[in-house]
C-alpha cells in the first residue's frame, strides 16, 4: 500500500475535482430543465469512469516504471503501457457505446465528466506548482 501511496493521493484530487464537474453537470441540466435519472445515471457513470481510468493508468504505469529499473528493458515497459492504454480506451468505449443504444443514460452526461479529468488533472498540476509531496 506503501507503493500507491502518490497514486491513490492523485486519484483522491482528482476524484474531489470530478465530484465538482459531475455536480455542475447536474446543476446545468437542473436549470435547463432536463434533469432526470438518464442524465444522473450518466453524469455519475462518467465521473467513475474517469476516476477509475486515470487510477488504473496511473498503477500501469507505476508498476512498469518499477520494471523498467529491475528490467533495464525500455522497450518492453513502453509496450506494455500502450497495450494497457488502448485495451482501457477500447473497454470504455464498449461500456459506453452498449449504455447509450440501450438508453440507459444521457451520453451529453456521461461523456463531459470524461473531458473534464483533463481538464481536473490540469487545474490539480497547476496547483501543485510541482511541488513534491512530503515523504
Amino acid at each position: 500500500m506503501h507503493k500507491y501511496r502518490d497514486v491513490l493521493s492523485q486519484v483522491g484530487r482528482l476524484a474531489a475535482v470530478e465530484a465538482v464537474c459531475v455536480a455542475v453537470i447536474l446543476a446545468v441540466y437542473f436549470f435547463l430543465g432536463g434533469l432526470d435519472a438518464k442524465v444522473l445515471l450518466g453524469a455519475l457513470i462518467g465521473g467513475a469512469m474517469s476516476v477509475g481510468h486515470f487510477l488504473v493508468l496511473s498503477i500501469t504505469v507505476s508498476n512498469a516504471l518499477d520494471r523498467a529499473k529491475d528490467e533495464e528493458e525500455a522497450a518492453h515497459v513502453r509496450v506494455s503501457i500502450l497495450a494497457s492504454a488502448s485495451m482501457r480506451l477500447l473497454v470504455m468505449a464498449v461500456i459506453l457505446i452498449v449504455l447509450f443504444k440501450a438508453g440507459i443514460c444521457d451520453p451529453v452526461a456521461a461523456l463531459v465528466p470524461l473531458l473534464c479529468a483533463q481538464l481536473a488533472l490540469k487545474f490539480i498540476g497547476f496547483f501543485q506548482g510541482g511541488k513534491e509531496e512530503p515523504r
